[in-house]
């Protein structure tokens, strides 16, 4: 039986800042979208329409609906009980949306640069289904324990939950494995093929982006478990809102970013985004990268 977190609120004045926390949250990633918008519009115009693409989109405009539930639920002043658990059931989904297309995109770089490899998908599924089965567990038996109430503390109104366990920290846990898990089949594959293709420059770029992910990805489930275990709700509900905005920044960045390079610095000897002709045993970096940007199911 997993031992019951402490069931304690913040304080009003650290509440009403958290509010400002959120909203900032909010504002940043409204800015970096504005920002960035000059680099998005060539690659949505240009790209081919793929299961990556997709998943690019979804971390890319679905934390602005998931931003959006949380400030309702943070800013509202009166809510039913009905409507804060209506709130918080829609900021779990959206949120694991998020957190799991941008997983995928970082599998399917890796299955690309394996070129395509029945083993590794396999593997992949097998890991997928060994490290879920205990993920849905663990939250079915959080979700039993946590209460959401519409109070926050005396006299301050707004959705809150209490009761939560400490099972819950062990998801983060296995985030941090299936993440290791795809950065040492990248980092693997990547020293296997740069040793024959010395120009492949683009698995560099394959293996910082994947370190600076997983880097960010271990810091972030680090904090959040340290709120969860020793602060009240509140605090690891800003995190985890925090830590959702943050991946879904790095994805959709580095995506383009790969992307980009790729047009960019592709050799003639080798293949663009848009040729896919040549038999596996042919494939060049360039041409695994093409088929991660395209077509990484395709037949």
């Amino acid at each position: 039986m997993h031992a019951q977190l402490s069931v304690q609120v913040a304080s009003s004045d650290v509440l009403i800042k958290m509010k400002y926390a959120y909203v900032a949250l909010m504002t940043l990633w409204a800015y970096d979208y504005v920002i960035t918008l000059d680099e998005e519009l060539p690659f949505v115009t240009r790209s081919t329409w793929r299961i990556v693409k997709y998943l690019y989109l979804t971390c890319r405009y679905v934390p602005f609906l998931y931003l959006t539930v949380v400030l309702s639920r943070i800013l509202e002043s009166y809510p039913s009980l009905s409507t804060c658990q209506t709130l918080y059931s829609l900021n779990s989904y959206l949120g694991i949306l998020v957190i799991v297309s941008a997983e995928s995109i970082f599998f399917v770089r890796t299955y690309a640069i394996w070129d395509r490899s029945k083993r590794v998908l396999w593997a992949f599924i097998a890991s997928v289904i060994f490290l879920l089965t205990p993920i849905i567990g663990i939250l079915v038996k959080y979700n039993s324990s946590t209460i959401i109430t519409n109070w926050i503390a005396t006299g301050v109104s707004g959705c809150s939950k209490t009761g939560e366990t400490s099972a819950v920290l062990y998801v983060y846990v296995l985030m941090i494995i299936a993440e290791l898990e795809i950065l040492c089949l990248t980092v693997y594959r990547a020293i296997i093929k740069y040793r024959r293709e010395r120009g492949a420059n683009v698995l560099k770029v394959l293996v910082q982006h994947n370190v600076f992910y997983f880097g960010c990805g271990v810091g972030s489930s680090a904090v959040l478990i340290v709120a969860i275990a020793m602060f009240p709700a509140s605090y690891s509900d800003l995190v985890s809102s925090i830590q959702i905005t943050v991946h879904a920044a790095l994805v959709t960045r580095m995506h383009r970013a790969l992307w980009k390079y790729n047009e960019d610095y592709a050799h003639p000897d080798e293949f663009s985004l848009t040729t896919f002709s040549a038999p596996p045993p042919l494939r060049t970096v360039q041409s695994a990268i093409g088929y991660y940007m395209e077509e990484p199911f395709g037949t």
